[in-house]
């Protein structure tokens, strides 16, 4: 996960969610010297973890997060349930953009 928040803010929300455990790495704003829409935090977990650019996606609710998969060079997908509407996330031309977590399953 790559957030704009801060990486102690950040685990804590995901602990408090219960879903830390779905998620190898995080890489909060404090972790890298550019954040969203930088690229920084995508290619920081690319390399880390030997990663193929093809094979990742960036899934965010903004457009700063398809910015940032973008710059990156890795599929961009919006999620219209978030801080963005529709219109804007599909100005940004993600390869996929979905209304509904279910269809997160088919990409």
């Amino acid at each position: 996960m790559v957030s704009s928040k801060n990486s102690v803010a950040l685990l804590r929300n995901l602990e408090n969610l219960k879903i830390k455990k779905y998620f190898t790495d995080v890489i909060g704003s404090d972790q890298v010297q550019h954040f969203k829409p930088a690229p920084d935090g995508v290619l920081s977990i690319i390399n880390k973890y030997h990663l193929n650019s093809d094979d990742c996606i960036m899934i965010g609710d903004a457009i700063f997060d398809l910015r940032m998969g973008k710059s990156a060079g890795v599929h961009t997908c919006g999620v219209t349930w978030g801080a963005h509407d529709p219109y804007s996330l599909l100005k940004e031309k993600p390869d996929f953009l979905l209304s509904k977590a279910e269809e997160l399953l088919t990409i």
